[in-house]
């Protein structure tokens, strides 16, 4: 098949459903991904997991397709085919010997989690979304980190001297305001109403 056919075929296709995903990955897991969750058991966990095994099929290569598409250096592009590489590996389990696992609720939750992530992944490469504010505020951070002299600061033992530094109290407020605006986001395109306070 030709590219320009492949491309037209994909354009034809519609979007995932990630919702429906979503919900599925919500079975196993409950509102907060809590292990105390009751999963379902016998014939309908075997159901549950066949289907987010699909979502996983179907999704993984969505969201690698979308994140080759960023540039090379694009964190979120890192982050997409780290996760789509992680889906593989649930994926392939079975097959690498951890049969023992196939079957029961942990291997169930493994793929519920990875698929969960896999679709909040999906929304930004496909969005285009080169960094996050998430992003962002970790790289500005780290960046003062390895710049600033009083950060740096080290003892006569080689050990980190901890000096206050009022920049870095700040950056360290941007990045935990935006893991919390990331955070809150995540859960209100699960449908949860649960509030994360900064």
């Amino acid at each position: 098949m030709s590219a320009k056919l492949q491309t037209l075929n994909a354009a034809a296709l519609p979007p995932p459903d990630l919702e429906k995903m979503r919900e599925s990955a919500g079975m196993v897991l409950g509102p907060d991904s809590a292990p105390e969750a009751v999963p379902p058991a016998g014939d309908e966990l075997d159901t549950l997991t066949a289907a987010l095994r699909g979502h996983l099929e179907l999704l993984g290569p969505e969201v690698e397709q979308a994140a080759r598409q960023l540039p090379k250096d694009s964190p979120t592009r890192a982050g997409a085919l780290a996760c789509v590489g992680e889906a593989r590996g649930k994926l392939r389990a079975p097959e690498l010997g951890f049969v023992v696992l196939v079957g029961g609720v942990i291997y169930t939750r493994r793929l519920a989690r990875v698929l969960a992530a896999l679709c909040d992944h999906y929304e930004i490469v496909s969005a285009g979304i080169e960094e996050t504010p998430e992003q962002t505020a970790f790289r500005h951070l780290s960046e003062h980190q390895l710049r600033c002299r009083t950060c740096k600061a080290v003892g006569d033992d080689g050990m980190n001297l901890g000096l206050p530094c009022a920049e870095e109290d700040r950056l360290e407020d941007e990045y935990r305001r935006a893991r919390s605006r990331a955070a809150r986001e995540r859960l209100g395109r699960r449908g949860h109403s649960t509030e994360v306070t900064a």
